[in-house]
């Protein structure tokens, strides 16, 4: 199985999604960063239908393939899926952006009505961009239930507990 890694926003985003790519390597066949293009411009927003089809054509007529998003990166998935462009076996979204997907006027609240893909969140209790009370009613109101929903202690939008999400990624794609 093919895992594809997709970072959040900012271009701090790169080496954390490089070091959670060198994490996970050794459980999947192989993987795939894929870099955005306002990275290298020096935009400071993420193009999500850019990021959309770059992710798309990268997939398509695959198969066996899982996600693993964060932020950002969680919303390019989320589009792509709900426009029927990519069917992943899974998918892993660590730090959802409830608010800053909201504030940025993106269309989070039709997407997740449309994702039948085994999914799991990981989420700090009191991360910035959606506490995990907040993601939890979001999802409860879009009827989007997670196969599996993680809860880690914390109150930041950065994600360092790697062991603790290589482990909980292995278990989850097992």
């Amino acid at each position: 199985m093919k895992l594809i890694f997709l970072g959040g926003n900012g271009i701090d985003n790169k080496t954390w999604i490089e070091q959670v790519e060198s994490s996970l390597k050794p459980f999947f066949e192989s993987t795939k960063v894929i870099y955005y293009d306002h990275w290298q411009t020096g935009e400071w927003m993420i193009d999500l239908d850019r990021e959309k089809e770059k992710l798309s054509k990268l997939v398509k007529d695959k198969k066996d393939y899982v996600i693993f998003a964060k932020s950002a990166g969680s919303l390019v998935a989320v589009k792509a899926m709900s426009e029927n462009l990519i069917s992943p076996q899974k998918c892993i979204f660590v730090g959802v952006p409830l608010k800053w997907a909201r504030k940025n006027n993106f269309e989070i609240d039709n997407w997740y009505q449309k994702i039948p893909t085994p999914t799991m969140i990981i989420q700090h209790t009191n991360d910035p961009f959606a506490t995990t009370e907040e993601l939890k009613n979001f999802f409860s109101e879009k009827s989007f239930i997670p196969e599996s929903f993680r809860e880690l202690p914390g109150d930041t939008h950065d994600y360092d507990e790697l062991d603790t999400i290589r482990n909980l990624v292995s278990d989850f794609v097992k």
